[in-house]
């Protein structure tokens, strides 16, 4: 990465070198897992999958005459698929090892069915079966989760005048599995997994926020470790005022911002926030058992890569063929029937 001379952001934050630093390896490693080869093959497909299963058709203007119908086979089977999955009703079983487990895993299991009903898990379940399907690789995170916002409650006293006062609620807190969209996650560029030989050592997951919902998240000094959210500002910006930040195309570049959160197991053991060239936290992983906080869901596993083949990949070319069969059908016919017209 090329590094940006007199960056403006630098008068108004300037970090120290060490902070400089980091928030530079975050900026690097997310550019480095960008242009993984295996990352950019899998996102050539990923578009035309989507669009594949929709049944997607571009807009015909008044003068087109061509038939751009679309036989909905992909659709079909994916969707055929999901419905027999969905059937079994697939859940992970949790069960003691040996005898002395049993009240462990009694326990355990409680609370995931606690978890699993509260978090509507079996929603996620079907979304990450879906994005399967789908994309060849589904991507979900499971994390503790607090959905807070500012609320105004209306107060009335003994002589009957009315007062508002602002309170902090949760709509939400506790635990959560959510699928995640595969454009916002990098993996690193040398991994074929989340474990084995050739596990991930770090990962990035993107978090594209409105600049108002990230202040009220990042609020405390839990988040807001070096007192740096004050110098965050919206992507819309030219990019000579970043040092290393690029705003990412299709965000609102009036008030969005681009929270990376860089997740590592080797060579240290991190969880780094930058934020808009911005270091916001940098710490250990606070999970107890300090792996990358991921799971990976397959269709068809190619062994020497990370991201699998999935059904649209598979089915495009029988796609194409029974959509130029079906529109050449019905080019003959518009012609056979309207042809004094067209002439």
């Amino acid at each position: 990465m090329e590094e940006k001379k007199e960056a403006g952001i630098r008068a108004e934050y300037n970090p120290t070198e060490e902070e400089k630093a980091k928030i530079r390896m975050v900026y690097e490693r997310k550019w480095a897992m960008e242009q993984s080869p295996d990352r950019v093959e899998a996102q050539k497909v990923w578009d035309s999958a989507a669009k594949q299963w929709e049944g997607w058709r571009e807009e015909k203007k008044a003068s087109d005459w061509q038939s751009n119908h679309y036989v909905p086979l992909t659709t079909a089977i994916v969707e055929t698929a999901l419905a027999e999955m969905v059937d079994q009703t697939p859940r992970p079983l949790i069960l003691p090892r040996s005898t002395e487990d049993a009240p462990k895993a009694t326990v355990m299991k409680h609370i995931f069915d606690y978890t699993w009903e509260i978090s509507d898990g079996d929603t996620q379940l079907y979304n990450v079966m879906k994005d399967t399907l789908i994309f060849g690789t589904a991507i979900a995170q499971e994390y503790y989760w607090q959905d807070r916002r500012i609320v105004r409650q209306i107060n009335v006293d003994k002589k009957g005048k009315e007062t508002t006062e602002e309170i902090e609620v949760f709509d939400y807190d506790d635990a959560v599995m959510e699928v995640i969209k595969l454009e916002d996650f990098f993996i690193d560029d040398k991994a074929r997994s989340f474990d084995g030989p050739y596990g991930a050592r770090d990962c990035i997951r993107r978090y594209i926020m409105d600049i108002e919902d990230f202040k009220l998240f990042f609020k405390g000094k839990e988040w807001n470790q070096y007192d740096n959210v004050k110098y965050v500002k919206a992507g819309g910006m030219d990019t000579n005022y970043y040092e290393w930040y690029k705003p990412p195309q299709g965000i609102d570049t009036s008030k969005d911002v681009e929270v990376l959160w860089y997740w590592s197991k080797k060579p240290d053991d991190l969880l780094r926030i930058v934020a808009n060239d911005v270091l916001i936290k940098d710490g250990p992983n606070p999970y107890a058992h300090k792996q990358l906080p991921f799971a990976r869901s397959i269709d068809i596993k190619r062994p020497h890569r990370f991201y699998g083949k999935g059904e649209p990949e598979l089915l495009e070319s029988i796609q194409d063929e029974a959509n130029t069969l079906r529109r050449m059908m019905i080019d003959r016919n518009h012609l056979d029937i309207d042809k004094m017209f067209l002439i």
